[in-house]
């Protein structure tokens, strides 16, 4: 009998962590994003979705999508009208104002050129020959509030990079400047890349590079505003009792989107 009270005591522990959770957990998405977000006339699903609407039960709370656009959805979690984000990377200034849960899978990002750029540049299958360019002369095109790892923060920091670069929420558009040849790359998911793929009349014109720019964990984020620590403890004991993480530090040497 005495193997069941630690057991027991995991159980008290997060039944008292999980009555801190709001009753609903207000959620921001703005589009399909295979396969993690799917979003049709009847409902939202995914891999995402499906998980994170199965945390927040598990820790008495109900899961409500509120459609956002993305350049709004990063302050909206900072002022408290959202209580939560997916699929996010951490950073320091980003801790300043929200929680970041353990991590829940890991992200590849990984650069998508044209193949005419390749011509042109075929060093670019080397990463350090990318990352060169990019910093010298090359015109990215990325979504301006994501995270691609230290060492290309470095690179889109500095002035000429920022000038020649695009700021580009929508995904659609970012392939669009890569194919009509007015971005020479953009930076894109390993796994939502290969569905967007499927569907694109031009896919044949694309080429992913082979290596990885960046590849680490992800995780949730919550509004300091309006979700507590021990709420955040609990989704994280839901988290390590489902086997979704690994032993590793909350934030990797590597970064994502």
């Amino acid at each position: 009998m005495r193997l069941w009270w630690p057991v027991l005591g995991w159980m008290i522990s997060l039944t008292a962590a999980a009555a801190q959770c709001p009753a609903q957990l207000r959620m921001a998405y703005n589009a399909t994003w295979l396969p993690y977000v799917e979003v049709t006339d009847e409902a939202v699903r995914g891999q995402d979705i499906d998980l994170i609407r199965q945390l927040a039960g598990q820790v008495g709370s109900r899961l409500q999508l509120q459609f956002v656009p993305e350049k709004r959805a990063m302050q909206m979690l900072q002022l408290g009208q959202v209580d939560m984000l997916f699929a996010a990377s951490f950073t320091p200034q980003r801790a300043g104002f929200a929680w970041f849960s353990d991590p829940y899978r890991k992200e590849y990002n990984v650069v998508l050129v044209h193949q005419q750029t390749l011509q042109l540049y075929p060093e670019l299958t080397r990463r350090e020959a990318f990352l060169a360019l990019a910093a010298r002369k090359l015109i990215g095109v990325y979504n301006p509030i994501g995270f691609y790892g230290d060492e290309f923060e470095q690179i889109k920091q500095q002035p000429a990079v920022r000038q020649r670069s695009l700021a580009v929420f929508e995904p659609e558009r970012r392939l669009e400047l890569v194919l009509n040849q007015r971005a020479d790359y953009t930076l894109v998911d390993r796994d939502a890349v290969q569905f967007d793929l499927r569907q694109h009349p031009a896919a044949t014109q694309f080429q992913l590079l082979p290596f990885y720019l960046n590849a680490a964990d992800v995780h949730l984020m919550f509004s300091k505003i309006t979700v507590s620590q021990p709420c955040v403890a609990a989704i994280n004991a839901v988290l390590t009792a489902r086997g979704k993480t690994t032993p590793m530090a909350v934030r990797s040497v590597l970064g994502s989107d």
